[in-house]
């Protein structure tokens, strides 16, 4: 998500598409990867010392380490031989690996919202869960709409002009639409 792939078009009277996806899913995809490894890497230094926790912690613990580590495994089956390769990577190498950040992101934030229940009260963690899935969910479909025309195709004054309607979706200065 540092730089993005001038598909189609050239100038401002036909329509360009610019190969950048949806950054808010990206990042989000990428810091929920960090954060599983850093739930993993927990759960495995509680289980190994033998502590025993009550059930419903123990469940989540069983999914963070059989049901998430299969979908890892299945991102690291699907990203890794193509980081690997000495040429250019284009996004239709990284769309089976994002599928499966994309269900690990969904699995890590299940159980970090549900643990909200070791801290509250039943009624107050379910909110925090449904408010918490509905601001993701939300966050995710307004990127979408903000950042659509890059990929279904756009028109008018670049970026780099300020009277582009792209003018503030420019986030990073290595992106060129």
């Amino acid at each position: 998500m540092l730089s993005g792939l001038r598909f189609s078009g050239t100038n401002e009277t036909e329509y360009r598409v610019y190969l950048l996806g949806n950054p808010v899913i990206w990042w989000l995809n990428l810091s929920s990867l960090v954060l599983y490894m850093i739930f993993s890497s927990i759960t495995a230094i509680y289980l190994q010392r033998g502590y025993l926790p009550v059930q419903c912690v123990r469940e989540r613990a069983g999914i963070v380490q059989n049901g998430a580590r299969q979908v890892l495994l299945g991102w690291l089956l699907h990203y890794v031989p193509f980081y690997l390769m000495g040429r250019i990577l284009y996004y239709h190498h990284y769309f089976p690996a994002m599928l499966f950040s994309s269900m690990l992101t969904a699995i890590t934030w299940h159980v970090l919202l549900q643990s909200f229940d070791l801290l509250f009260s039943q009624d107050a963690a379910q909110r925090v869960y449904k408010i918490g899935m509905m601001f993701l969910v939300l966050v995710c479909m307004y990127s979408f709409y903000l950042f659509h025309p890059l990929s279904y195709g756009m028109v008018g004054p670049l970026a780099q002009d300020p009277h582009s309607p792209m003018a503030g979706l420019k986030w990073l200065e290595s992106w060129e639409f």
